[in-house]
């Protein structure tokens, strides 16, 4: 497949002319200065009726024994169903990767029922701002994951158990936004992501055929809800020297297309540096090339101040499948991921004139690199 290319262009979307960043400072300055009490994004939503998901991923880096875990749970209401009477269609992944071999495994499960509750009670009403995450995913056989602990058995005896410490708010300042900045309130963008945590402490264990692992790590939370994933999307994700340094990527068509195709958000955080480029932002220009088929991306983005460029690989043969929800249910393989990955990141400063001071030069031993929907590689896509 040839490479997909994005010629450089102007991000005023649907925000248009109003920065993201300035429409979450006014919501925030009606909210509440305790930050522990403003992380309910991470609560399931309601809907009267399908298509509705609910799913959220979590990622374990133990850099002590070099080994990464990812956990995947979500919940399905179909096209027209109730969501109050729906069984909620189910999904769970584990995915196991170690980082000395390269090798990955993923154990998956389809339970045709699931239970979500908040508070545990029902869903009656989205959640709100002024109140602490507090959620229950659970499945029948399987298991049951929180905000707080994941504890899953899969068929085989594969078993996941973890427990997570406090959460770290991509930005402490306003926790309760996540990476889409205020489109997430926006009515007709049918497709969300919200990260709970940049780098939560996590004790864990994990049970597979013929072994037994326990450890400490760091562990990034987040959620994605809506009627459906995008027709297409690239996600990235690497954490190393304990959460000091991280990279969150992710984007791809613009839910409405008005002057610019695609929207992207990239957080980057090292000692001395955090930056947080969110979609909409007046000014913000976006130039990418990618081809999944090589497992090969590159990304610079920049606005007047600033420039980042984000460049990744990883071998193709070492991309895995994971289901992905559309708006007829579960899809399987609709998405490819590398946990083999490796990424460089090069921040600049930019003077008035647009010459370039190098703030920071990052290099990731390894990370996630994923293709979903129409980005992924065709021969792949099965």
């Amino acid at each position: 497949m040839s490479p997909h290319c994005l010629s450089p262009m102007k991000s005023r979307t649907w925000l248009l002319m109003i920065p993201c960043t300035a429409l979450a400072l006014a919501v925030a300055s009606c909210r509440t200065g305790d930050h522990s009490q403003l992380q309910s994004p991470m609560d399931p939503h309601f809907k009267a009726k399908g298509p509705w998901f609910e799913g959220w991923y979590t990622h374990v880096i133990d850099e002590t024994q070099q080994r990464d875990y990812a956990v995947v749970v979500g919940s399905f209401v179909r096209q027209g169903a109730d969501f109050a009477g729906s069984p909620r269609e189910g999904y769970a992944a584990l995915v196991t990767h170690d980082q000395k071999t390269g090798a990955t495994a993923t154990y998956e499960a389809f339970p045709a029922t699931t239970t979500l509750t908040v508070a545990g009670g029902p869903i009656l009403k989205d959640p709100s701002d002024g109140t602490a995450a507090d959620f229950k995913w659970e499945a029948a056989g399987l298991g049951a994951m929180t905000q707080d602990h994941a504890d899953l058995t899969f068929p085989g005896g594969v078993a996941f158990h973890a427990t997570f410490g406090p959460p770290a708010p991509i930005n402490p300042a306003l926790p309760w936004v996540g990476p889409e900045g205020a489109a997430a309130h926006l009515p007709f963008i049918w497709s969300h992501w919200f990260i709970y945590s940049i780098a939560s402490k996590v004790d864990y264990s994990v049970q597979t055929a013929g072994a037994s692992t326990t450890g400490q790590g760091v562990a990034h939370l987040e959620k994605n809800y809506g009627s459906s994933f995008p027709t297409a999307w690239m996600w990235i994700h690497a954490l190393q020297d304990g959460g000091k340094s991280r990279l969150s990527l992710a984007g791809g068509p613009a839910p409405v297309d008005v002057l610019h195709p695609e929207v992207w958000t990239v957080a980057f955080a090292t000692t001395g540096l955090n930056w947080l480029f969110l979609p909409g932002i007046k000014d913000l220009t976006v130039q990418r090339v990618m081809d999944p088929c090589a497992g090969t991306m590159q990304m610079t983005l920049w606005n007047p101040q600033r420039r980042i460029k984000v460049q990744g690989s990883t071998d193709p043969t070492t991309f895995v499948p994971i289901a992905s929800p559309s708006l007829d249910g579960w899809v399987r393989a609709g998405v490819h991921e590398s946990y083999n990955a490796h990424f460089q990141v090069d921040a600049y400063d930019l003077d008035l004139f647009g010459h370039e001071t190098l703030r920071q030069h990052v290099v990731f031993d390894h990370g996630v690199l994923e293709f979903g929907g129409t980005f992924r590689c065709p021969a792949k896509s099965h």
